[in-house]
């Protein structure tokens, strides 16, 4: 694909929507969905402040194997949009959210506490911030064995006006986990703390 060529989005390619972005299939590559800002007044805001954070990661060539990547800017049909990684499992579904997967009659919590706890880690051991996690941000992705991996897919970065913080290794870390237990307590079982 070029690079003024404008990706053609429509209902079909539709997945999900935020308060910030609705996202898209791309239609010609099945590993990659779009993410086009809604008209709410902080989506651009939100979305450059991602796109900072990203290229910080990707500069310092952070292992992003539980964090969606980011890919670039891309014009679409229904405006700027952005491509970042599509999550799917090993038989090509859109892997389901950690949501979608506690209102499941079927579930197993105690099998996903010890997915998450790792997950706490990795953010803490490469030092990833994270603004706005919740449980609709994070897709459990299955392989072929039935193994999951809980991969995050928004709300990643630090979206405050005074990031100068962020430099102290102790406070970025100490600020991670503060955001990490606060999402636990809100939606998980204690068991999904970090400390």
């Amino acid at each position: 694909m070029s690079d003024n060529e404008i990706v053609n989005l429509d209902e079909q390619h539709f997945i999900a929507a935020g308060a910030f972005c609705k996202c898209y299939q791309h239609p010609t590559d099945l590993n990659r969905c779009i993410k086009v800002p809604t008209s709410n007044k902080k989506a651009k805001k939100r979305h450059l402040a991602d796109l900072k954070y990203y290229r910080k990661l990707h500069k310092v060539k952070v292992d992003l194997k539980y964090i969606a990547d980011y890919f670039g800017q891309c014009e679409t049909s229904l405006g700027a949009g952005y491509a970042y990684q599509c999550i799917r499992d090993h038989n090509g579904d859109v892997s389901q959210t950690l949501e979608n997967y506690f209102k499941d009659a079927d579930a197993e919590p105690q099998k996903i506490y010890p997915l998450l706890q790792k997950l706490g880690r990795y953010l803490v051991e490469n030092r990833i911030l994270i603004s706005d996690i919740h449980a609709r941000n994070i897709l459990l992705q299955k392989n072929s064995q039935g193994e999951i991996t809980p991969i995050i897919v928004d709300g990643i970065g630090d979206r405050v006006a005074i990031t100068v913080l962020n430099i102290s290794p102790k406070l970025a870390i100490s600020k991670i986990i503060r955001r990490w237990n606060r999402f636990s307590r809100k939606e998980l079982d204690s068991n999904a703390h970090i400390t």
